[in-house]
């Protein structure tokens, strides 16, 4: 009989470690955002594209607002992303630097594979190609972005550009804005000093997306692959200095 009644006493506790543990991974699932979507903000500073000072020049910065904003959504599930302009700043003294500045990316985790359209200038491109690959740094910094706990990440794009991201893993997938992917978790925040230039979540909604949510626009795009794109950049930029320069790494986002 007492052996019974432990016999009894074990598959009782055992059932209640079952039923824990079940809950735990309930409520470790119900934490992780699996699919939905991110609006994420692109600040650029202006004012820093001007380089020399001349009366030209500081009459231009009275006139021109210090930052460019524009807003971008990005639709997620652990398989893809899809990455596109909602609401671009218009104002007319930011033409000149219009440059790579709404472009769509979709990136395919299964296969590997990432689709941009981007428009420089007069000229639309349509790249396909793999999904770049970035060398990360981790750092033992932390900072809260669209109330997610997010760790501080570096690398260096093009030789040239020093990057700062801020990921968390509480978003299980492996994107960003842009072409940014590579860390254990989603992307929140790219600071890019030299470009004046960052994105920053500011809302993340976690639904179930629809595969429509994941389409390319058809255009008339001319389709590419990285290597050509840069090829005709570099040809066309080659006399335009410094100013080409940039244009090129902006571009490369």
């Amino acid at each position: 009989m007492e052996q019974r009644i432990k016999h009894i006493l074990a598959r009782f506790f055992l059932l209640l470690i079952i039923i824990a543990g079940l809950s735990i991974g309930k409520s470790l699932a119900q934490n992780l955002a699996l699919s939905g979507t991110i609006t994420f903000e692109r600040k650029e500073n202006m004012h820093k594209y001007f380089t020399e000072q001349n009366s030209w020049t500081e009459a231009r910065l009275k006139q021109m607002p210090k930052y460019k904003t524009d807003v971008f959504q990005l639709s997620f599930q652990t398989k893809q992303t899809l990455y596109k302009v909602t609401l671009e700043d218009e104002n007319p003294m930011f033409t000149w630097m219009k440059v790579a500045a709404a472009n769509t990316v979709k990136t395919d985790f299964e296969s590997k594979q990432i689709t941009c359209e981007k428009t420089i200038y007069d000229a639309n491109y349509k790249i396909e190609d793999s999904i770049p690959i970035y060398q990360w740094k981790m750092h033992n910094e932390y900072r809260t972005i669209a109330g997610y706990n997010c760790r501080k990440a570096s690398t260096i794009l093009m030789d040239s550009i020093y990057a700062i991201a801020f990921f968390t893993d509480e978003i299980p997938v492996s994107g960003g804005p842009e072409s940014f992917t590579g860390l254990p978790g989603m992307i929140l925040g790219i600071v890019l000093p030299r470009l004046n230039t960052t994105y920053f979540a500011t809302k993340v909604e976690t639904q179930l997306l629809p595969e429509t949510a994941f389409v390319m626009p058809k255009t008339k795009s001319k389709k590419v692959s990285f290597k050509l794109y840069n090829d005709e950049l570099s040809k066309a930029m080659k006399d335009w200095g410094e100013y080409g320069t940039k244009i090129i790494w902006k571009a490369n986002l």
